[in-house]
């Protein structure tokens, strides 16, 4: 539920353990420091067809291919426009990582970002990016510690506060994250990322009316956006409002799931007569659920048998 990190299929990834330098990247690489970042790709032809007079020439066409979704082109452009010049530079180095980020090569994004950083150790967006990489691959402890120098700027962005929220949702502090995920909402006013990831806070610390105030907000600002809509129908769920809850989760993903997930939190709760409804709904709708939903209403049946015995005894 929370920014890729909770109920949703999040792959563990071993903790990038990069070079610490400049210098390491250049004596691995030879004579060209850059070619580390490099993902293979010719560049040949936009040698050939966009010719440069400076790095700032480089950097403005790299921007301009950023643009118009042209990665390819912008790391080239980035790239070479660092190979012209005499000394390595923190903003290109960042806007490379920014790239490999998004084309998920993680680890050359990192390797990036801490070069950037080894330049300007001040520079906001690579530590920023760099804390949000590590968090993605569950380092919380690297995460946090880039991060937390950026949480007492004036001028820190409201990723890095949403990043320190997670983290500290997933190590229970949810006081902590609240105030992160506020400090976000003041620097960004109105991210449904934000608003999402606050309502599930509240969620998980039992404020139900909380989670769903800020879940609602997430959604009237983005009325498609699915994982809100999940987290919603989870606290109407918990509020025993479980037709509402159907209709939310719905909305993000088909109704069998709907129903077989509000069944799920129903039998967390103990509304076990509720949750073999919402179980056999989800069998009855959809094949593709069958074997989950009764799998499920096997559990329930045996839960619900034990507990009869219990009671008779």
């Amino acid at each position: 539920m929370k920014l890729t990190l909770k109920n949703s299929a999040v792959c563990i990834v071993l903790a990038l353990m990069l070079g610490g330098c400049a210098s390491n990247i250049q004596r691995q690489s030879g004579s060209d420091p850059y070619a580390a970042l490099g993902d293979g790709g010719s560049s040949v032809e936009y040698s050939t067809a966009f010719p440069v007079a400076s790095p700032e020439e480089a950097y403005r066409n790299g921007a301009a291919a950023l643009r118009a979704n042209d990665p390819d082109r912008a790391l080239f452009e980035y790239l070479r426009g660092l190979r012209m010049e005499k000394e390595p530079k923190a903003e290109p180095l960042y806007r490379v990582g920014i790239i490999h980020h998004g084309r998920g090569n993680h680890d050359l994004a990192v390797k990036a970002y801490r070069w950037a950083l080894e330049i300007d150790d001040s520079h906001r967006g690579a530590r920023t990016a760099l804390g949000v990489a590590l968090l993605e691959q569950r380092d919380y402890d690297e995460a946090e510690q880039q991060l937390q120098p950026l949480a007492s700027r004036p001028d820190t962005p409201w990723q890095a506060y949403n990043a320190l929220g997670v983290i500290a949702d997933m190590r229970g502090d949810f006081e902590l994250a609240q105030s992160h995920y506020e400090k976000a909402l003041e620097a960004s006013p109105g991210t449904p990322l934000v608003l999402n990831n606050l309502g599930y806070s509240r969620y998980l610390a039992g404020d139900w009316d909380g989670a769903r105030r800020s879940l609602r907000r997430a959604v009237s600002a983005n009325p498609g956006y699915e994982l809100a809509w999940r987290n919603l129908g989870l606290v109407y769920a918990r509020e025993g409002d479980f037709e509402t809850a159907v209709e939310a989760v719905a909305r993000s993903g088909d109704r069998a799931k709907a129903y077989n997930d509000i069944g799920y939190i129903s039998m967390l709760e103990g509304r076990y007569e509720d949750a073999m409804g919402f179980f056999e709904e989800a069998m009855r709708l959809s094949p593709a659920y069958y074997v989950t939903a009764s799998q499920n209403a096997e559990n329930l049946d045996s839960l619900m048998r034990r507990n009869a015995s219990a009671r008779a005894n």
